[in-house]
């Protein structure tokens, strides 16, 4: 089975060569590496012609121009002819066997339409927590998509092997806040989606994923959705589910209203949006005479929450 590894790249020649090597040195056999560069200005273009150069696997394209992120997504899913495809973060990496694990898990359950390895992630070097294990197997569409938005955080499931045919169903990827769980709860509404918590990809905390500003600013979003994104991703959620993507046409009008409505409220994450919400007044009690403390005690509370995070 041909499994094609898409890694979306821009200026990140330093980390590169990691992900590469960990694609080059999965278990798998059949594999095709395609590299999307989105007009790097550093050494990205050197590195992925030599290692084309060194093996035939490897297949590297350059945009004339930096198309954003979004759409340089959009062209790996499409240009990946593999009959399942894993997309790779250009700064992260996976252990040899995550590949041939997660086909395992795919050719275990016909159910399942996308199988991941569990997120290990790091800061500096050093191990900063694991991501979430979902298992989202129920034989109703639905109630799939609604437990996926209601339990997904740092969304490391997207970086799993997906079955080809389910993303030709679910593209393309739209270029807004929360797109990457836009895609996952489409691949759920198709079948069974799960983490093996036997296999790793380790992914770097930084980068433009780093907070909400970062994001928006990538996408040329308005500034002001960082102040309420739990209401912009939940915004998106419902427009998606209720009339913006044909995956969801089975479920009719009214089905799809229904899933639009209960999937954007599962979405939200009330403490973040409470947190989001009081912030700018807390901010400003902490700027007057001997405010200090409020603001430090306002920042122990958020971190014991794990509030202010990225929703």
């Amino acid at each position: 089975m041909l499994v094609s590894i898409g890694i979306p790249t821009y200026n990140r020649a330093a980390t590169l060569s990691r992900a590469l090597d960990s694609a080059l040195a999965q278990t798998h056999g059949e594999l095709e590496i395609l590299v999307y560069d989105n007009a790097s200005r550093d050494e990205t273009a050197e590195l992925c012609r030599r290692y084309a150069a060194e093996d035939a696997r490897v297949r590297y394209e350059r945009h004339p121009h930096n198309i954003g992120p979004t759409a340089n997504f959009n062209c790996l899913f499409e240009a990946c002819a593999g009959e399942c495809v894993l997309i790779l973060a250009d700064d992260d990496w996976i252990e040899p066997t995550y590949v041939a694990d997660c086909i395992a898990a795919l050719a275990a359950d016909s159910s399942l339409v996308l199988a991941a390895g569990r997120a290990q992630y790091v800061r500096d070097g050093h191990p900063s927590g694991q991501g979430l294990a979902h298992d989202h197997r129920e034989p109703d569409p639905a109630t799939r998509v609604r437990g996926y938005l209601a339990t997904v955080d740092d969304n490391g499931i997207f970086y799993g092997v997906i079955r080809r045919q389910t993303l030709e169903r679910v593209r393309p990827m739209p270029n807004v806040l929360g797109n990457d769980w836009l895609h996952i709860a489409r691949v759920a509404f198709q079948g069974g989606i799960a983490v093996r918590d036997d296999v790793h990809i380790h992914r770097e905390l930084g980068g433009t994923s780093a907070d909400v500003g970062s994001i928006l600013r990538t996408f040329g979003a308005a500034g002001w959705q960082q102040r309420v994104p739990q209401l912009v991703i939940a915004y998106w959620v419902w427009r998606d589910i209720t009339w913006g993507h044909p995956v969801y046409a089975p479920l009719g009008r009214v089905g799809r209203a229904r899933l639009g409505a209960r999937g954007a409220l599962a979405s939200i994450r009330w403490t973040h949006l409470a947190w989001h919400a009081i912030t700018p007044t807390v901010a400003r009690l902490a700027a007057r005479p001997r405010g200090r403390p409020v603001w430090a005690a306002y920042e122990r509370l958020t971190r014991s929450l794990g509030a202010g995070q990225r929703p």
